[in-house]
């Protein structure tokens, strides 16, 4: 059988491709606490930006013309609707989107994207068998101790004790390099639209 770390993989933004925008949030969306909080589905879309325009622009990096399917907001996502729905059914728990608005260098508006929330993260990987810095004192952020992990290994007791359909797309807890986190099992969703902003890093590879 597989180790847990060879099971699941990081969703990563591509670094190939430096055309690839960086999100930002707009003025209205960064006032609100909308990586870590639900907000009903009436509310107003979520808007984003590119951030690394400037950064391209006096570097001669050409914009992007083909948007792809994922885009990242630091380690968050925004989806696709496609995928959305493929998620939808599977009850991913702590998991909600909400509908969002890229718009890009060119003034376009891309509006066929969710923004994935984890309003719970999952704290899974084992102290003693991990790499991570437990000489300084680690981060506090929203009560929690977020500890710099260069190598990650999961607490293989508790991912035995909890079913894979409650495991399978999480966001990592306790750790300040806070990936999502995604089995094998469920990889083809996000790999069903346009890939090229993506890439998928196997844990025991990280």
């Amino acid at each position: 059988m597989k180790k847990y770390e060879q099971q699941y993989y990081f969703l990563r933004k591509a670094k190939e491709n430096e055309s690839l925008p960086s999100l930002c949030p707009d003025d209205n969306t960064s006032d609100k606490n909308y990586d870590f909080e639900e907000f009903p589905a009436a509310a107003s879309p979520f808007f984003f930006l590119n951030a690394g325009r400037e950064y391209g622009e006096k570097r001669n990096i050409p914009s992007t013309q083909r948007i792809p399917s994922i885009l990242f907001d630091g380690t968050n996502l925004l989806v696709s609707s496609s995928m959305r729905e493929a998620l939808l059914e599977l009850d991913i728990p702590h998991l909600h989107m909400h509908p969002s608005v890229y718009i890009h260098d060119d003034g376009k508006w891309h509006e066929d994207y969710w923004y994935m929330t984890f309003v719970q993260r999952f704290d899974c990987w084992s102290r003693g068998e991990s790499e991570y810095d437990n000489e300084d004192e680690p981060i506090q952020l929203g009560g929690f101790d977020l500890f710099e992990v260069y190598k990650f290994h999961f607490d293989e007791k508790l991912l035995n004790s909890i079913p894979l359909s409650q495991r399978l797309l999480f966001k990592m807890g306790g750790a300040v390099n806070a990936f999502i986190v995604c089995h094998e099992s469920i990889l083809k969703i996000f790999k069903s639209g346009d890939g090229d902003g993506v890439r998928f890093v196997k844990v025991e590879d990280y």
